[in-house]
């Protein structure tokens, strides 16, 4: 087994070429590119494009390694990015998503990184005591959040305040 896996993302330790894997000819990669691992195997990976686009083709172990911090890893001694000092930095990139029409691209990079985005409508589902699911919207800035809301608010309800529900959905 390696140290690598499926979905990992790698940076390449040299620049070169290598074979593709389901057809003719050969890759071309630079050093410290950043590929995405499609499958493992024995000192090898299989690699294409971080940006999942092109052929997947075959590279050695000796070839690629984790980066020192994944994306969205707050570096360590650095403020995470729900400290409230920098809580403008996330409001100007949201007020130029909206001029730019890049909405949908600044939730996707939020999520991804796991920052705070734009205040989004979310259904949430949870699965309640004796298997009961429940789906919920909510307002938050993330699906993170979103899911801490709901979470926060059915752990405050009180027993008392469940049994009205129940006795006010039984008159009904």
């Amino acid at each position: 087994m390696t140290a690598f896996a499926k979905g990992d993302f790698v940076l390449t330790n040299r620049a070169g070429t290598s074979p593709f894997v389901r057809r003719a000819g050969r890759a071309a990669f630079s050093k410290d590119e950043e590929l995405l691992v499609t499958s493992t195997g024995a000192g090898w990976v299989n690699v294409k494009r971080a940006n999942n686009t092109g052929p997947v083709f075959w590279l050695s172990l000796d070839d690629v390694r984790h980066p020192a911090r994944r994306l969205g890893e707050v570096p360590e001694g650095s403020l995470p990015a729900d400290d409230p000092r920098i809580a403008w930095m996330f409001e100007d990139a949201m007020r130029l998503a909206d001029r730019l029409g890049l909405c949908s691209d600044f939730d996707r990079i939020a999520d991804a990184l796991g920052v705070p985005g734009r205040t989004r409508t979310f259904s949430i589902k949870v699965v309640a005591a004796e298997g009961i699911e429940i789906t919920a919207k909510v307002e938050a800035r993330s699906r993170k959040l979103a899911e801490q809301l709901i979470l926060d608010r059915m752990h405050a309800t009180t027993p008392p305040q469940i049994r009205a529900l129940n006795q006010g959905a039984h008159r009904a």
